[in-house]
């Protein structure tokens, strides 16, 4: 495993374990205990995904001490009170007094008062590492403004279709951490039917998953891949055997057309649409 040090003196693995839209509590098991099986070290999660309490279980009952925990809060439960308890709700159902990393979900209205809170968990220590989702340049320039202390992460799509280039080369000047969700681009036929990617996948003799989520690690951004398959699970953790030519990931580096595969954190009638009670 490969690890990308923090500004704060922590680390973190570069490969974790996603779960959005793992709901079914025993497809959800089968991931989790094949995952631990492989190394994993960190398992991403969010209020919003509704399986925290599944996790936490699991976690338990299989004993998989190994997995750090990630989890969000969400832009309705925003605001210094409804943030507290956002955050006492996912310690309890993920049964546990210490996560890893806490994040803001999404970019919203009062979310520099529920950074705020953040702060005080991480000072305590109950939280190890503080961060933001889909947060740009923008977002990360308000927050600014009356934070005491910088994320030390930012969790954005980003993949061989939407690279964001100079908002990456940003965080890392800014000394935060980019790390990718939706790194496969689920898939998108255009990156994974691509004829120079199956090319490259031939070359390395892996999959085209591994090939696209070598590309960002090869640029220094973590990676949560998400699967419901065990022989996936295997696979996507298994990408330090290999490293990319500097030719081949420039290649890789051209397919960029701005392509999100999910929402983009300019949307502006959809962030207000999720901040809603």
């Amino acid at each position: 495993m490969k690890y990308f040090d923090l500004y704060n003196g922590n680390n973190l693995p570069a490969v974790g374990l996603g779960v959005y839209t793992l709901e079914n509590e025993p497809e959800l098991r089968k991931v989790m205990i094949t995952a631990h099986e492989a190394n994993y070290e960190l398992i991403d999660t969010a209020y919003f995904y509704k399986n925290e309490e599944f996790i936490g279980e699991i976690i338990q009952s299989e004993k998989l001490n190994k997995f750090k925990i990630a989890s969000k809060v969400w832009p309705s439960d925003f605001g210094a009170d409804a943030t507290k308890r956002s955050i006492e709700r996912s310690l309890k159902s993920l049964r546990t007094d210490c996560l890893e990393i806490m994040y803001l979900h999404w970019p919203g209205e009062d979310s520099e008062q529920s950074w705020k809170v953040l702060e005080d968990y991480y000072e305590q220590r109950i939280f190890k590492n503080i961060g933001v989702c889909n947060f740009y340049k923008h977002h990360l320039d308000k927050l600014s403004v009356t934070a005491n202390i910088k994320p030390h992460v930012d969790q954005i799509e980003t993949h061989p279709l939407l690279t964001l280039n100079n908002f990456i080369d940003y965080l890392k000047k800014e000394n935060i951490q980019p790390i990718a969700w939706s790194p496969l681009a689920r898939a998108n036929g255009e990156l994974f039917n691509d004829q120079a990617v199956l090319k490259l996948a031939k070359k390395y003799d892996v999959s085209v998953g591994q090939i696209v989520l070598k590309y960002n690690i090869a640029r220094d951004v973590i990676v949560l891949p998400r699967t419901t398959k065990e022989k996936r699970v295997i696979e996507n953790i298994d990408l330090f055997n290999f490293e990319l030519s500097k030719e081949d990931f420039e290649l890789l580096d051209s397919l960029n057309i701005d392509k999100h595969v999910s929402h983009s954190p300019d949307e502006t009638d959809w962030l207000k649409e999720i901040r809603k009670k």
